[in-house]
């Protein structure tokens, strides 16, 4: 009996901003060309960068997913290192961290980083990056460039180096500079310029991070989601250290403001799916 929904289509359920009219205009299987594509690379280091400013707190979408992805990574013999700010401080537990000041690094200092732990790849999930009037906005239009240190520009800087990939689920995220002009024709939003080698849109980006788990596991055949029970524990751990619903602004157990029911749906669909052999 085979699956109904591809991984890709699991994770652009539900779609709020419109991340399903750039699939139609992008008819690409984004997340199974990304997972094919970096199984084919070495074991070693991945940087993985999220943390999205929000009202004075990290929001929820983004570190659930990149903590779950990191642990996933390092269950496969990875050594996964996040890339964040201040606001995710004390959200990631033993998974290592490096944090960037508000103020950023010269490029000086973060090619020392790039030669220090020679990524093999960077992964971006729901970071703020650089838009097409040069600042960091949310998804409402305000500029967040006091409050969002330019992890972007690392992530550009890597990509020199080894291929990138980001998760996003709106268009002011890093990586989805590759949609810009249709982002800014067909969605009204000034959009991030900051591009990837391989883009992965999603409803939520954390269900993106989940896809890019559920592609690893079907390649794999490795044990690799996370619970919905572990998801919960998480979420209740970043909550009671300040994180914020993006789109609600409250310090509650939700994410991007839909029903938390949901996350346990879309992760049932995509273990369902990760469950067949043929991609």
């Amino acid at each position: 009996m085979k699956n109904s929904k591809t991984i890709d289509e699991i994770i652009l359920q539900h779609s709020t901003r419109k991340m399903d009219l750039i699939q139609e205009a992008y008819p690409v299987l984004h997340s199974q060309v990304a997972v094919e594509h970096f199984v084919t690379l070495p074991k070693g280091v991945v940087f993985l960068y999220t943390g999205f400013y929000v009202s004075s707190f990290a929001e929820t979408d983004g570190p659930l997913g990149t903590y779950f992805l990191a642990r996933a990574l390092r269950t496969l013999g990875y050594t996964p290192i996040i890339i964040t700010d201040e606001y995710c401080d004390g959200f990631f537990k033993e998974i290592e961290v490096i944090h960037i000041p508000l103020d950023g690094h010269d490029e000086e200092h973060y090619l020392t980083m790039i030669h220090q732990h020679q990524p093999i790849c960077h992964i971006s999930i729901e970071r703020c990056g650089k838009n097409a009037n040069g600042i960091y906005a949310n998804m409402r239009g305000d500029d967040i460039s006091p409050f969002t240190a330019p992890v972007d520009e690392l992530f550009e800087l890597g990509r020199r180096f080894a291929p990138t990939f980001a998760i996003g689920d709106g268009g002011n995220e890093v990586g989805m500079g590759n949609f810009k002009t249709f982002i800014q024709e067909s969605l009204s939003l000034v959009p991030c310029v900051v591009k990837s080698d391989f883009p992965i849109i999603a409803s939520v980006s954390n269900w993106g991070a989940y896809g890019f788990i559920a592609h690893l596991e079907k390649l794999t055949q490795k044990e690799l989601l996370p619970t919905f029970d572990a998801v919960d524990d998480y979420l209740r751990h970043i909550v009671s250290l300040g994180s914020i619903d993006g789109v609600t602004k409250k310090n509650e157990k939700t994410v991007d403001g839909k029903a938390w029911t949901l996350e346990q749906n879309i992760l049932e669909e995509l273990k369902k799916a990760a469950r067949f052999s043929d991609l």
